[in-house]
């Protein structure tokens, strides 16, 4: 009997360890999928706004109407704490600061977007270099060109 109870007890401990391995596993992976869907959607995003910008530049050009960029210039927000943040990461120079356009939700629906920034974070475009930018950052990327990598 006793060879017995020590056998049900080995067959319970190895059962509780591949159930905790499967459920390890499992968060594993349902972790990643949520990373790459939140990547996938700020790229998507990231994308939207990049045709949109080209879109209204290329009407500027035609229209010879520099004053049609949507957003602030985040050289024109000393008081913004998001921006300020942002700019103490020195991801973009000083210099450029002026060339640079913050766009808050309101400006993306501006731009015909069904979208919003995400949390903390606001978009920032470069109309003359089509560069977009989240501010929030997403795994220490910061531009559309290192999301896409």
């Amino acid at each position: 009997m006793k060879s017995e109870n020590g056998l049900g007890i080995i067959s319970i401990i190895l059962i509780i360890i591949v159930i905790a391995a499967i459920v390890t596993a499992s968060v594993f992976f349902i972790n990643k999928k949520i990373d790459d869907s939140k990547e996938s959607d700020i790229k998507s995003n990231m994308l939207l706004i990049e045709g949109a910008t080209k879109v209204l530049k290329q009407n500027s050009i035609v229209q010879k109407n520099t004053d049609m960029f949507v957003g602030t210039k985040i050289s024109d927000m000393p008081d913004d704490e998001l921006i300020n943040n942002f700019k103490a990461l020195n991801i973009i120079e000083e210099s450029q600061y002026e060339k640079y356009y913050c766009l808050n939700n309101e400006n993306l629906k501006q731009l015909n977007l069904d979208i919003e920034n995400e949390e903390d974070s606001y978009y920032l475009v470069n109309y003359d270099e089509d560069i977009i930018i989240i501010t929030k950052g997403y795994e220490g990327k910061y531009k559309l060109s290192e999301i896409s990598d």
